[in-house]
């Protein structure tokens, strides 16, 4: 593939790895105020007035999954996810690079799994409903891909990136 061809391909998925990350920041803010606000008032509610609500404790559970699903592929993207890069740079500085890319690759293809599979839970549970709530339970479950949709996105970003020509970094 000629370097310029690769260079419009990898522009292309990192304008878009970008703009992800930047919806997905709006959305965190949303649901960590949402969740905040849930959590609030249910500790109002049970310590002050003595009436727990039943759902409070549900819907902040939910926030949360969302919330972390979503922020691992921001975290992801930034390099801020857990990693032994101190072992790496340390023992294997000259196959770096390659140890890197053979981790993203086998990231890419954990992401792909947990799509797969996130989307068949979904779809197993999605005649039920919530026990406090009565939301469909299928929207809780679609936490899990598509968090890993998002993250496959970011690790396709990451892979190329370790590609591109070192002129064009």
């Amino acid at each position: 593939m000629p370097a310029r061809i690769f260079n419009e391909i990898y522009l292309a998925i990192e304008w878009f790895s970008e703009k992800t990350n930047k919806v997905v920041g709006v959305i965190l803010i949303a649901l960590s105020t949402s969740g905040l606000a849930v959590i609030l008032y249910a500790v109002f509610m049970r310590y002050v007035l003595n009436m727990a609500p039943a759902w409070s404790e549900e819907i902040a559970r939910y926030l949360m999954v969302w919330a972390g699903l979503l922020a691992f592929s921001v975290a992801l993207k930034r390099g801020q996810h857990i990693g032994l890069n101190m072992l790496v740079d340390r023992i294997f500085s000259s196959y770096k690079r390659y140890i890197y890319l053979v981790a993203d690759v086998l990231i890419l293809f954990f992401f792909l799994v947990v799509f797969i599979e996130g989307v068949s839970m979904a779809k197993f549970v999605a005649p039920q409903r919530s026990p406090s709530v009565l939301i469909p339970m299928w929207i809780p479950y679609m936490s899990v891909p598509t968090g890993s949709l998002l993250m496959i996105i970011q690790t396709v970003s990451l892979i190329l990136e370790k590609f591109r020509p070192q002129e064009n970094k």
